[in-house]
């Protein structure tokens, strides 16, 4: 009987956090499309702006990855290997 209850307990566990995480993303999504919708009728350069994100984006991946990199070297040239 008390695995019975586990399970149970278990399963309504899972069950709750897998809603919850979907009414979260759903609302950050409907969130995130009303927001840009009131951002591009206030600022004409809106538009602009989401073009060249991506490549900032990579930018920034880039010199994170080139710091990781620098960082990791530096780790193992003083060990000594």
């Amino acid at each position: 009987m008390p695995q019975i209850k586990r399970l149970a307990l278990g399963v309504t566990l899972v069950a709750g956090f897998g809603l919850g995480l979907a009414i979260t993303m759903v609302s950050a999504g409907v969130i995130a499309a009303v927001g840009m919708r009131h951002a591009k009728r206030r600022w004409s350069g809106f538009g602009t702006l989401l073009r060249r994100a991506p490549y900032a984006s990579g930018a920034i991946m880039l010199l994170a990855a080139a710091s990781m990199g620098v960082s990791g070297w530096m780790g193992l040239a003083g060990h000594g290997l």
